[in-house]
């Protein structure tokens, strides 16, 4: 098949391309014009097709689709220099562009791939990402919060919607939290997750009306030294933080089967790995595998989620198969300067 890949240069993109290629399909990746200086990244797949386009343009969008088979729409505005106009207009519009493209110039379309995420089930009305039962496809919030959260969900509405009204045989894949290896590593060598560098840069200048998140914030920045160490973060109920992250190969993986399996048309599916870290099990553990202290500190905003998988291993067969472990000894192997089944990558335009 002939596939466009939107964000081919990002982080999932780049790594989605390879097991394409192996699968035998032809590949044509639209790149921001932003991005172009990311072009390089692609310079391992001679045979990949690049094409620069912005999703808000509709004549670049009917460019880029134009003899595809395939769609897996991956690039979206993430994080500086957009405002909430531009993650409208790139995130909502650039997806209702490629939805209004397909419909015109595929009519063949096997399958339109929405990349969605995880954060369409955060509560607006809620501060942080806490939930008590593994979360399921059903949970989504009522209210989203902008820009990033709310346009991506708008997105995956119009994508859904285009199914049930004009039969593009989409689905939507919600990618929790992903890891790709190259940036796991902080400069001292400590995941960045679990660093007290990252705690405190997050929340050194941070101040509360609330009394008790402002002693937990006293807590945490009295304790820093300037020497990195890790942080056992909890929840301000004292929990332990737990977050389900993805390595970016597991990322591909369940992309792969997106576009394989017609059980896919037309459903949500949680896609995750085996990389459920529990800070009470993982930092002791690791602060003696890196020779590190760690502090044990509460913090104001709670996290403690799982994603419910059953539903993409069940339907799609997906079996995850990066853990913590895999992710840090693929890290320290890309900055010993080994090959392996990585392509490193930057983030500017997010692939979802």
């Amino acid at each position: 098949m002939k596939i466009l890949v939107t964000g081919g240069a990002g982080r999932v993109g780049a790594n989605l391309i390879q097991p394409l290629l192996e699968a035998g399909h032809d590949i044509r990746a639209l790149l921001y014009p932003g991005d172009a200086s990311r072009a390089h990244k692609l310079d391992a797949f001679p045979d990949v097709e690049t094409v620069t386009g912005d999703l808000r343009n509709p004549d670049d969008v009917s460019l880029a689709v134009q003899g595809v088979d395939a769609i897996y729409h991956l690039a979206a505005a993430f994080m500086a220099p957009f405002d909430n106009r531009q993650y409208l207009d790139i995130n909502a519009m650039g997806t209702l562009n490629l939805l209004e493209s397909a419909r015109a110039h595929c009519p063949n379309l096997h399958r339109f791939v929405y990349a969605s995420t995880v954060a369409v089930y955060l509560r607006l009305e809620e501060n942080g990402r806490y939930f008590e039962e593994p979360i399921r496809e059903d949970m989504a919030a009522r209210y989203h919060q902008m820009p990033y959260f709310l346009t991506k969900w708008i997105g995956e509405e119009l994508t859904m919607a285009y199914h049930r009204q004009y039969g593009l045989p989409s689905a939507s894949i919600r990618f929790s939290t992903i890891f790709e290896p190259s940036e796991f590593l902080n400069e001292a060598g400590l995941p960045k997750v679990l660093a007290f560098s990252s705690a405190y840069e997050q929340y050194k200048s941070v101040t509360s009306s609330d009394p008790g998140a402002q002693a937990m914030l006293d807590n945490l920045t009295s304790q820093w030294t300037g020497q990195d160490q890790l942080l056992l973060s909890r929840c301000p109920n004292g929990l332990p933080y737990k977050e389900h992250f993805c390595d970016v190969r597991d990322i591909a993986r369940g992309l792969l089967l997106a576009l394989e399996r017609d059980e896919a048309v037309g459903e949500e599916f949680n896609l995750a790995g085996n990389l459920v870290i529990d800070w009470a099990e993982a930092v002791p553990r690791l602060a003696e595998r890196f020779g590190v202290p760690f502090v044990d500190a509460r913090l104001p905003t709670p996290v403690h989620y799982t994603l419910d998988l059953s539903k993409i291993k069940t339907r799609l067969g997906f079996k995850p198969q990066h853990d913590l472990t895999s992710v840090i000894e693929t890290a320290e192997a890309i900055r010993r300067g080994e090959p392996t089944d990585v392509l490193p990558t930057g983030i500017r335009y997010q692939d979802g």
